[in-house]
């Protein structure tokens, strides 16, 4: 076989490894959740007992490695200075997160499936870079250098700002990086379905609509985009007296505790992300009043708020859009006159758009995990929509550029080869 067909074909294997590795971190965080939190949820000295556990292992895996797993914006941000990004410990950000989330933090294993994936990118990078460079020494080495250097996966790389003037074979062709990364998720998707996690689509209810529905879709949607700013604008008030009242780690670790422990006990249906508890949406929370559904959806952006921080990392996107949800249901008690499913979509929509700051991820979510199918052309205008209305707020709105808009689509994660 020719030099491009064996560097391919061990790129698709590296890429095979990434998607097998992250699943089992999903897999892993599921397992713990599942055996730490068998059933009932308010147990006052276990969940203490677990709160303090987790709080240490916080505490010193901060000091020895810093935060875990790393900040999405930051790897980006390096990426763009230096070409490349810090990927040493890697495989602890695949663990130390999965023992973090046992702890009922009302967030999401996202942070570290994104966060991950444009890791594992770097670090194929960096070994396609290496085996391309010196691919004629090792064909004439022995098969047990070879292996060696193909399956060590801490050495033998060459990173860009190493060799500045070498492009690879495979590092500018966005077909490739397109290729390894779908490949990632078939590998993906094999190991989550051979270990026999719930599926990821939940869809909320059914839907009935009817076209004269359409009359009230832009301002149901608007209404509540600007409600949802209202609420982003409460939650980075929030995270400003946090940061301006705890200034030590451990006092920021203690008091997020604390509202984790406190809402295990009090309302334990907001722990965790909220990805696996929409079916309560057409179950238990069916006969829930009105004001019952409003303060468990503000419940859950304060604790959301809270764990992110201080120190009880994870992701936001699930737990938002749960939230957002809540909220939809709640406000569609109040129009009993129309689809129900179809203004809990909307609603949803609005608020999770407006507090993520992505129309257009927020939208395939929906569309994809949750939203009846009925509702899939109702979704796609409605994300259009929101599109357009961000488009203008960037235009002619004094605006930071926020994480979400460094993933303004999923091709420049995979992207992170560029030179």
């Amino acid at each position: 076989m020719t030099k491009k067909v064996l560097l391919f074909m061990y790129g698709l294997c590296l890429s095979a490894i990434a998607g097998i590795l992250i699943s089992l971190f999903y897999t892993l965080q599921s397992y713990l959740i599942d055996l730490f939190w068998p059933g009932e949820l308010s147990r006052p000295l276990v969940n203490a007992l677990i709160l303090i556990v987790i709080a240490v292992v916080i505490l010193v895996t901060r000091r020895k490695f810093g935060q875990l797993p790393r900040n999405f914006s930051n790897v980006m941000v390096e990426i763009r200075k230096t070409g490349t990004a810090d990927y040493r410990f890697l495989p602890l950000q695949l663990i130390i997160p999965a023992i973090i989330l046992v702890s009922g933090t009302s967030l999401g294993p996202e942070a570290t499936l994104v966060s991950s994936t444009v890791l594992f990118g770097i670090w194929i990078g960096d070994k396609l870079r290496y085996v391309e460079a010196n691919y004629d020494r090792l064909t004439l080495a022995n098969w047990k250098t070879v292996l060696t250097v193909l399956a060590t996966p801490h050495r033998y790389l060459n990173r860009r700002e190493d060799t500045p003037e070498h492009r690879g074979i495979f590092l500018n062709r966005k077909l490739i990086k397109v290729i390894y990364f779908m490949n990632g998720i078939l590998w993906f998707c094999i190991i989550y379905n051979l270990s026999g996690e719930p599926s990821l689509i939940l869809r909320i209810g059914t839907s009935h609509w009817q076209l004269e529905d359409l009359i009230w879709a832009l301002p149901i949607l608007l209404v509540s985009y600007l409600i949802g700013h209202v609420y982003l604008q409460v939650m980075i008030e929030i995270r400003k007296m946090i940061q301006s009242r705890f200034f030590h780690e451990i006092a920021l670790v203690i008091f997020g505790g604390l509202a984790i422990y406190i809402t295990s006990l009090l309302a334990p249906e907001i722990l965790f992300s909220g990805q696996h508890n929409f079916h309560l949406f057409t179950t238990s929370w069916a006969g829930h009043s009105v004001v019952y559904l409003i303060l468990i959806s503000f419940s859950k952006l304060l604790l959301l708020t809270i764990c992110l921080n201080t120190g009880w990392v994870g992701g936001d996107i699930f737990p938002v859009l749960f939230a957002s949800t809540v909220q939809g249901l709640a406000i569609s008690r109040l129009l009993p006159g129309m689809d129900q499913t179809y203004i809990v979509v909307l609603i949803a929509i609005g608020l999770a758009t407006a507090i993520l700051e992505s129309p257009l991820l927020v939208g395939s979510l929906m569309a994809i995990m949750f939203a009846p199918v009925s509702l899939f052309p109702v979704v796609v205008g409605a994300t259009a929509i929101l599109m357009f209305v961000r488009f203008l707020e960037k235009r002619y709105v004094k605006y930071a550029p926020t994480v979400f808009d460094q993933m303004s689509n999923w091709l420049q994660i995979i992207n992170v080869f560029k030179k």
